[in-house]
């Protein structure tokens, strides 16, 4: 999604508001979309599911056993006896998803925009200082957000994960950016990318597939891979204060609660489960991956939270992503008061996504295969020119390894082929000096040259064809160049002393 627009804002943000810088600590993740993966489903997963989790969860949140035995039997019924609404967080969620539809890209000031031109109820602190700072006191968009680590910006960022499953670059840039609109600290960043990846991860990834604690690893470690290195500072964690950021909570904490199978009671007193993103982000994590298969049974391990809308918000998300659609029980989608508005949205965001031709698993696999016929060929171009090098044919391996460098230039930097390609100027430039085709040798001697400058052998080898050709002054200077250049290099002293004798002699 216009790539170099986007690193233009970003630049832009960090020299005037010193955004977290993204791109030179930040690892690359690899997010590959699958053929076998009904895309609009998912899609409509993910969203669909969000506003269940926000709108169950601000409903019921807090309730005993007995109690969710209870509502969970209503909430399932296919009856709709119900029309629950969602909070601000399924708001701004909507209003991204519509930003993005009708840019057809992403716009943050547009963004910006629509947030303080929708009513939004109910809004947390960051969003009404925000509105405060962009609508009343007339700030830039950029300057409004403020120091945060609190995770709204992470959930609302969920519909750049449904048109980027495919494109972590993008994913990365945008939801930096949409973050900074509201939260400036670089955990907030974190912990919004974070998120994006994981959704993103969750569409790639076949629902019921992860079945295994080495599932949940390799989950796990591509969500901190998507991060290493944003955060700088760190914060006291959990009862004990131990010193952490969300780097540390997720690669190393998340890690232990699992390993332990720790309860959800424990983890919330030791803890926390606010909507420090520090406190939400892991819990939501562990939550998900303790029943990533069954829907019902982790809505009625949510509904056991209290006070914590916003992390069943992020747990059913993640969930629908996974499963899809189809697996949600029909029941809880009827309780749904905006269900036919989100699901017309979740369809123009899967249209969205299939312009990022990154996202389209066929194309993909058509680019991956032209790659490995292109590296096949590369590597047959190197093996004829060491091969033909082997055999003195030297005009024939030059032909190789020209063609070779000029289909891949990077070649010129490994140091092992350019070992090669000198060997190969210098045999046939020998060669000529010895059949006494003075002019041709030089020519071939020069380009060894452009592979090392500062190659005592080949340097000599000039020295001793503009000898030939009675060039003095040439064939010392190139001499004792190779001789500063390799003291030990014997022969280069031998060159250069003859040359000396017959300087002097004339």
């Amino acid at each position: 999604m216009y790539i170099s627009l986007l690193e233009e804002v970003y630049n832009f943000l960090v020299e005037k508001i010193g955004m977290p810088d993204l791109n030179t600590r930040t690892e690359n993740v690899n997010l590959v979309p699958l053929s076998n993966i009904d895309y609009r489903d998912k899609i409509r997963g993910a969203m669909v599911s969000l506003a269940i989790g926000d709108a169950f969860g601000s409903s019921w949140e807090g309730q005993q056993p007995k109690e969710i035995e209870h509502i969970n039997h209503f909430l399932k019924g296919e009856r709709n006896t119900a029309s629950l609404k969602g909070t601000w967080q399924t708001t701004t969620v909507i209003l991204f998803a519509e930003s993005l539809i009708i840019n057809q890209t992403f716009n943050p000031e547009d963004l910006a925009n629509r947030f303080i031109r929708q009513p939004i109820v109910g809004m947390d602190k960051v969003m009404e200082q925000f509105t405060l700072n962009y609508r009343d006191h007339r700030m830039e968009w950029y300057r409004c957000g403020i120091a945060s680590v609190e995770a709204g910006a992470a959930i609302r960022g969920v519909p750049l994960a449904l048109v980027n499953y495919g494109d972590f670059t993008t994913l990365k840039l945008i939801g930096g950016i949409q973050t900074i609109i509201t939260h400036m600290d670089e955990t907030a960043v974190a912990a919004s990318i974070l998120f994006s990846s994981a959704v993103a991860y969750l569409l790639n990834t076949p629902a019921f597939s992860m079945q295994s604690k080495n599932d949940f690893n390799l989950f796990i470690d591509t969500l901190c891979k998507s991060i290493k290195g944003i955060e700088t500072k760190v914060y006291p964690t959990g009862k004990n204060g131990e010193i952490a950021n969300l780097y540390i909570m997720v690669n190393r904490i998340l890690k232990e609660w699992i390993d332990k199978s720790i309860s959800i009671e424990e983890i919330k007193k030791q803890w926390g489960s606010s909507a420090n993103s520090l406190e939400a982000i892991p819990l939501s994590l562990y939550i998900f991956l303790k029943n990533p298969n069954d829907y019902e049974k982790t809505l009625k391990e949510c509904l056991t939270m209290r006070e914590t809308d916003i992390i069943v918000t992020m747990v059913l998300a993640l969930l629908g992503a996974y499963l899809g659609f189809n697996n949600i029980p029909k029941g809880y989608i009827n309780k749904l008061d905006i269900d036919k508005e989100i699901l017309t949205l979740s369809d123009r965001l899967f249209e969205l996504s299939l312009k990022n031709k990154s996202n389209n698993p066929y194309r993909r696999m058509r680019d991956q295969i032209e790659i490995e016929r292109s590296q096949d060929e590369l590597d047959k171009l190197l093996w004829l020119g060491i091969k033909y090098n082997k055999e003195e044919e030297y005009e024939m391996s030059i032909k190789y390894f020209e063609e070779l460098i000029t289909k891949s230039p990077d070649f010129k930097k490994n140091e092992r082929v350019k070992l090669h390609i000198i060997e190969a100027y210098e045999g046939l430039g020998s060669k000529l000096l010895d059949n006494e085709a003075y002019e041709d040798a030089l020519r071939c001697f020069k380009k060894a040259l452009i592979y090392d400058l500062n190659h005592p052998t080949i340097l000599c080898d000039m020295a001793v064809t503009y000898l030939n050709i009675d060039d003095l002054d040439k064939a010392e200077k190139y001499a004792r160049r190779a001789v500063e250049i390799a003291p030990e290099y014997e022969i280069g002293r031998e060159v250069l002393e003859g040359i000396k004798s017959l300087q002097n002699k004339s």
